[in-house]
């Protein structure tokens, strides 16, 4: 009778349902509790970190940490503090821990769960690699008016305010922390002479029976000698400083070691026939006074490179792409081994930087910004066919001497010469190519972490279009009008050296 009755088995099913519901029901009251202590902790921790950083206060830095905490009744969930005090720098970081008793899912074992926050904050430079990457384009001459009614090449006002930056940065405070390179990019980037003997490079001296030669062998060869004959010389040398990358190496922001990197034509195809001398070559040349801005790697003295900046004066054509990879070049750590062979690269970073991208266990990081400015848009920059002359002193000659003289002598060497210029002229010619250069390299530098700030000096739309997908983020880009370049430099001094929190 007792085996048949049914009576009451409802009632043991709604006891286990009821059990069950308390249970998940709880488990939300539980996890609601949990965020709401982790979030006062995370913010407790925040507000510690951010008031401990802080240079200006004159309290010890970890009773700072422990009266934020003390403050909430949090002392004892302090796990880990690490304080790297420096002059000029500080950072801070905490690591703490909250258990939480559960009031409900200790009915399923779990008594307790742990709330974890971290926050580190730096006030300061920590450790900063800058690539400044200036435009001297011949736009750059261009008079523009101000809001006081005067009138200003826009080089001058490029070079007041990377000054003011410059100087704003390497001050006695930052001292080792800060390194900066100054790119100065038209047609090509002069790399100076350092750099370039540091690269495995092509020999910039040839001999005429094709034997490459180092330029130090020879004395240097006059062609400006109204005299000059080349049928006379026994060899050429080429004063380029720039290089030739190719399409791959604007992909990355490696600098490819392994390889022989073709040095830049002299050509210039835009020097009138009428003129004996070349007055715009591809490759920066001195001025009149003999100033190169060719490129300063990894300083720290800022009266070399206001020195440098002070003497900025327009040039050639614009290739912004150019400017970017030699940009990001200088922060890649592939470049460590060529600069810890340049003289001119300060003691202190030689051999160190650029720094390995950042590693998770540092406190301290080395964050790594290009500064990349523009008033214009990539423009083509053609050269010389290499297939053109199968000879290669020949080919390098031509690239060396006056349009006059070949024009004037074209049937005297192998293969004559045709008076048709841009018949001889090879890709790359393309600015939309450049473009696309441009953007893969950002797109790589990105990827890196690399912070990439770009400006566009009233620049047309399209240049200032790419910069601005160039940049970093859309914070990044700023669109200044020529007066405003100076406010522009000061902004982004600022936010390099801002207190920030690092999450």
């Amino acid at each position: 009778m007792f085996k048949r009755d049914e009576e009451g088995g409802v009632l043991v099913l709604t006891l286990l349902l009821m059990v069950l519901m308390l249970v998940m029901g709880g488990m939300a009251v539980d996890l609601m509790r949990f965020e709401e202590r982790r979030v006062v902790l995370q913010n407790v921790s925040d507000r510690a970190v951010l008031a401990a950083a802080e240079l200006d206060q004159t309290v010890p830095t970890k009773d700072v940490i422990n009266g934020y905490f003390d403050s909430e009744g949090l002392r004892s969930t302090i796990q880990r503090t690490r304080i790297n005090d420096q002059p000029g720098d500080r950072a801070v970081e905490v690591v703490s821990a909250l258990d939480i008793n559960t009031f409900y899912m200790r009915l399923i074992g779990i008594d307790t769960l742990t709330a974890p926050a971290v926050s580190a904050a730096i006030e300061g430079t920590g450790n900063i690699e800058i690539s400044l990457v200036l435009d001297i384009s011949g736009s750059m001459g261009t008079v523009v008016s101000q809001e006081d009614g005067t009138s200003g090449r826009r080089i001058d006002l490029l070079r007041d305010a990377a000054i003011n930056f410059t100087n704003d940065l390497l001050i006695p405070e930052y001292r080792d922390e800060i390194s900066m390179s100054l790119i100065m990019y038209s047609a090509q980037v002069n790399i100076g002479d350092e750099l370039y003997r540091a690269i495995n490079t092509t020999p910039d001296t040839i001999l005429k029976d094709d034997t490459l030669i180092d330029l130090s062998d020879l004395p240097t060869i006059q062609s400006n000698d109204p005299d000059f004959d080349l049928e006379e010389m026994e060899a050429v040398t080429n004063p380029s400083r720039c290089i030739e990358f190719e399409p791959q190496d604007f992909a990355t922001v490696v600098f490819d070691t392994s390889r022989e990197y073709q040095q830049t034509a002299r050509l210039d195809r835009r020097t009138p026939s009428s003129n004996a001398q070349f007055t715009l070559p591809e490759c920066p040349e001195p001025d009149s006074t003999g100033f190169v801005p060719s490129i300063i790697p990894m300083t720290q003295d800022a009266a070399t490179l206001v020195a440098a900046i002070g003497k900025l004066e327009p040039t050639f054509t614009t290739s912004i792409h150019m400017g970017m990879k030699w940009g990001v070049s200088l922060v890649d750590p592939s470049m460590r081994g060529i600069l810890a062979n340049v003289p001119s690269v300060d003691p202190a970073f030689a051999g160190v930087r650029p720094a390995d991208y950042n590693d998770a266990n540092s406190i301290v990081d080395t964050t790594k910004y290009v500064i990349l400015m523009t008033d214009g848009r990539n423009v083509s920059s053609p050269r010389i066919r290499d297939s053109y002359y199968d000879d290669p002193f020949w080919r390098r000659a031509f690239t060396n001497y006056p349009l006059k003289y070949w024009r004037e002598n074209r049937n005297d060497h192998p293969e004559g010469l045709n008076p048709a210029i841009n018949q001889i002229i090879e890709f790359p010619d393309s600015a939309g190519q450049y473009n696309t250069w441009l953007q893969q390299t950002c797109d790589a530098a990105r990827s890196k972490g690399i912070v990439v700030i770009t400006i566009s000096m009233g620049a047309p739309e399209d240049g200032a279009n790419q910069m601005k997908q160039c940049a970093y983020t859309e914070n990044y880009f700023y669109d200044a009008e020529d007066e405003a370049i100076g406010d522009v430099f000061e902004s982004i001094a600022k936010q390099i050296t801002d207190l920030r929190l690092s999450l």
